[in-house]
Parts: structure tokens; sequence; C-alpha cells
């Protein structure tokens, strides 16, 4: 009985570490550069932050997502260079202050 009960709990557990392993979170904000994103200072406006990003990123910058006040790092650049300076919602597994992007969907402003 005692062998039962101690394999259904191995069982459980693994399958609670496996199911939260694989969820992604799910943020809102917009891709910008990481020499302006999250600045207190806005460097452009909303009207040219697309055109504002894409230049910055050309130059060297790394994309960023910025929601709120809250800057992240993303890990595979690929994934958001289309979306410089547009808002977004990202799915994709945060770690610390990165986020590894798995899908990119533009939103309305």
């Amino acid at each position: 009985m005692k062998k039962i009960l101690l394999l259904a709990t191995l069982i459980f557990s693994m399958g609670v570490a496996f199911a939260s392993s694989i969820t992604d979170d799910h943020l809102t904000g917009y891709i910008d550069d990481s020499h302006c994103g999250g600045s207190k200072t806005p460097m452009c406006t909303p009207a040219t932050r697309v055109a504002c990003a894409k230049q910055c990123i050309k130059g060297g910058a790394t994309a960023v997502l910025v929601v709120g006040d809250k800057v992240y790092k993303i890990s595979n650049q690929k994934a958001v260079l289309e979306y410089a300076g547009k808002n977004v919602t990202i799915d994709g597994k945060i770690t610390g202050d990165s986020i590894e992007v798995t899908k990119v969907i533009e939103t309305k402003s």
C-alpha cells in the first residue's frame, strides 16, 4: 500500500512539474530598442516610435519588450524584429528580466 501511495505521489509531482514547464506567460506592451526602451524621458512619440525603434535596432541596439515600467530583454531577437515600435501581445517563457518569445501578435493601440 505504501509503495502505491509513493508511486502515485511521484507521478502527480512529475505531472505538475511538466505542466508548469510548458506554460507560456502572456504580456502586452510594445517592442522598443534597448537605448530608448523604458526611458524616463521619451525619446520619440507614439507616432514616430516605429521609425525610431527600427533605426536604433538597425544601428546596433537590441529589441526589448516594454510593459508599463518593466523592460524585458528578448533572448530570440529574430522573433520580434518585424514588430519594432509596434504594440504587441507576446507569449513566451520569462526568466528574470528576459523573455524567450514563442508567439507574437500585433495589437491595436
